[in-house]
């Protein structure tokens, strides 16, 4: 999608006429743009100190990490700046979500107040896209999608909408999530694209996409795809995304994160059974008799079947250490066994397409794909796996349904995003990384150190504290008298006393956990509460269930209700959730969020803070929990106006020396210290609650 977006109002300047930073001042006062444009803003000066110092890094050509506490204004703080300084910019985020958010609602805001247009483009990653071509593919009488009735019938779907899209964006399409059976049937991926040869190459949406962001002053992406852009540019000398003078990483907690994903190497089952059904399909179409197209595909298959029904040994993790050549956990013997029944079947099938290639650029395409996915092979599989050195670590990740991937990772994205910050000329590009969680001190190393910035003399950092007040707005709760959270009574503990919580309150309440097996144990044990009468007949709601929109949605709506609902949920719901207002009044996170130190590659990373002399507990798990709890802290107040109470029920806070650092880290709130501080805490929410107050008196 590409908007050049409408003014309401003479521009504020000339981009470069005016001094950048007494620009972004003008903008900001309280006669300004910003504020004709929304009367009732309330002024808010960490803002303002944000939006100087990015204006300042994009005077001076250097770079800025800025960490902003909920509720200051990031996003303005940054856009206005990068409008009123004229650049061309990369402005991306960490989910598709906030990217839609950025560029149908922030990015029109901003423009509009000060009065200056600006061309920006939306673009996402290639399987976000329609595929023209494999849609007719798919919709060919005899294809095995065709002989699914429900399959058949949501492509008909598709085709009446892909007449009317503009975008080609499939998440303009309802029901059609990243688990939609017809979603690797419409979409492409860079293996399976024919480019060129395509005969709808005219039309291609990913195309139009591109160019649409080449042409653009602004391109709006999300993380996954500016990490995919340098693998890309890196190994194939093609680039997506234009060059800019500005990059803004908004959301950049996840930098780090996003970039080992996308740098890692990995072999998994989805890719092999997607593989297979592509040799089944191309195979049979384009070179019909010159092999065994079924069989091959029925080898690939139960090959790769074959290594996710591996007997693993009791207590083994969902990620098993692979140091050697048997990954922990297995026998070495019937690794071996199915790890070489997988390397004849790939075989096989890369001898049956390099004899047929040249009868379809299909098959071509699919060569090229079976031959990238051999060479990560021989990175990863026995037999052919590289050393193992000090800056990665592999693992085995086992998954429900018998899925698995082999995976090889770098500790952090340090070594290569150093580079991209540094290798640029002085003063041709500024880097802008913005958050609501980058550290624990005025230097954010726990950020700077996991992207190879801490030393860079040009990284500026810069924190500003929430305007909200969270003595005022929010009271922490302990309970000291809660089993430990190892104890397998912590669970039915904590929830007996949550369903009492939520009671009181009418529900209202977001439990978040540290693991998804937890998220399954809390809500049997709420529902068991529900169902024996030990609390209010109340909607428990659990991740897993539904879609994430869903369970969101059916949570807002359920706050109306008598009784209203308790949500239980982890790993995503720990961020990017908002639910201002009264719909959450309590927020219980069940223990300290400490990374796993079992995990492959918490482990790796711990070996090396030890090899550097520094301690693993105290420099690695520490900052981790603290960074999360934050994170996870901040769903609950969101507005000036909400009010609520946070319980963290683990009693380790109270009773082991990390505990006040951890503390330390989140916002000062009011101390409730019993239950009965915690009743009249909860009590005191009703009472002040919008809609109570608002009731005629009886």
């Amino acid at each position: 999608m590409f908007l050049r977006y409408p003014t309401a109002r003479a521009p504020l300047h000339a981009a470069g006429v005016v001094d950048l930073v007494q620009g972004v001042a003008a903008a900001f006062a309280a006669d300004g743009p910003l504020s004709a444009s929304r009367p009732g803003l309330r002024p808010r000066p960490g803002q303002l100190d944000m939006a100087l110092a990015v204006a300042q890094a994009l005077q001076s050509g250097e770079h800025l990490a800025v960490e902003a506490g909920t509720g200051v204004g990031k996003t303005f703080a940054y856009l206005v700046p990068v409008l009123l300084s004229g650049q061309r910019a990369l402005l991306s985020t960490a989910t598709q979500a906030l990217q839609d958010q950025l560029f149908t609602r922030d990015i029109p805001a901003v423009s509009r107040a000060l009065g200056l247009p600006v061309r920006a483009a939306l673009l996402k990653g290639r399987s976000s896209y329609l595929c023209l071509h494999r849609l007719e593919l798919a919709r060919t009488v005899g294809s095995s999608a065709q002989r699914d009735p429900a399959v058949a019938a949501g492509l008909e779907q598709v085709q009446r909408w892909a007449r009317l899209t503009r975008s080609g964006d499939v998440g303009e399409l309802d029901g059609l999530d990243e688990r939609s059976p017809l979603r690797p049937l419409i979409t492409s991926t860079r293996h399976n694209c024919v480019g060129t040869t395509c005969p709808q190459a005219a039309q291609c949406l990913v195309n139009l996409a591109r160019r649409q962001a080449r042409e653009a002053d602004w391109v709006v992406i999300n993380h996954h795809l500016f990490f995919a852009d340098e693998v890309i540019r890196e190994t194939e000398a093609v680039d997506w995304l234009p060059e800019t003078g500005v990059v803004v990483l908004d959301e950049a907690h996840q930098l780090n994160d996003t970039g080992v994903q996308l740098l890692s190497q990995s072999v998994t089952s989805d890719h092999l059974h997607d593989l297979a059904r592509e040799l089944g399909v191309l195979g049979n179409a384009r070179a019909r008799g010159l092999r065994p197209w079924a069989h091959l595909a029925l080898c690939l298959e139960q090959a790769c079947r074959a290594v996710g029904s591996l007997a693993r040994e009791a207590g083994t993790q969902s990620r098993s250490a692979w140091a050697d050549a048997t990954p922990d956990g297995l026998d070495p013997a019937a690794w071996l066994r199915a790890v070489t029944g997988l390397d004849q079947a790939l075989t096989a099938a890369l001898e049956a397409v390099s004899a047929t290639a040249q009868s379809a650029a299909e098959l071509a395409r699919l060569l090229d794909r079976i031959k990238a996915l051999q060479s990560t092979w021989s990175h990863l599989a026995p037999g052919g796996a590289s050393p193992m050195d000090a800056t990665s670590v592999r693992w085995m990740e086992w998954g429900a349904e018998r899925s698995w991937r082999m995976v090889r990772a770098p500790l952090d994205s340090a070594s290569r995003f150093s580079r991209l910050v540094q290798d640029a000329e002085p003063g041709a590009r500024s880097w802008i990384f913005a958050s609501a969680t980058l550290g624990h001190d005025d230097t954010l190393g726990w950020f700077t150190r996991g992207l190879g910035l801490a030393d860079h003399p040009t990284v500026r950092t810069l924190r500003v504290a929430s305007p909200f007040d969270h003595g005022e707005q929010a009271s922490l709760h302990v309970p000291h008298d809660l089993p430990e959270p190892s104890d397998a009574a912590h669970t039915p503990e904590l929830a007996a006393r949550v369903a009492q919580w939520a009671t009181r309150l009418g529900g209202r309440t977001l439990v978040l956990t540290t693991t998804l097996r937890a998220v399954a144990r809390m809500a049997e044990a709420l529902n068991e509460q529900v169902l024996q009468g030990r609390c209010a007949p109340m909607l428990v709601l659990a991740q897993g269930r539904m879609s994430r929109a869903a369970l969101l949605a059916r949570f807002r709506a359920a706050a109306s209700t008598p009784n209203g609902a308790v949500l239980v949920a982890s790993a995503s719901f720990w961020e990017g959730v908002d639910l201002a207002g009264d719909a959450l009044q309590l927020l219980v996170i069940d223990k300290l969020p400490f990374p796993s130190p079992d995990d492959p590659l918490t482990a790796a990373r711990a070996a090396r803070l030890e090899a550097q002399g520094l301690n693993a507990f105290g420099d690695g798990y520490l900052p981790e929990a603290a960074m999360a709890l934050k994170q996870g802290a901040g769903r609950l107040i969101r507005t000036e106006t909400d009010s609520g109470v946070l319980v963290i029920g683990d009693r380790r806070l109270l009773t082991r020396s990390y505990g006040l650092a951890l503390l330390a880290s989140l916002p000062p709130m009011r101390r409730v210290v019993d239950e009965a501080d915690m009743s009249a805490a909860l009590d005191a929410l009703v009472l002040t609650r919008s809609s109570t107050r608002d009731r005629p008196c009886s």
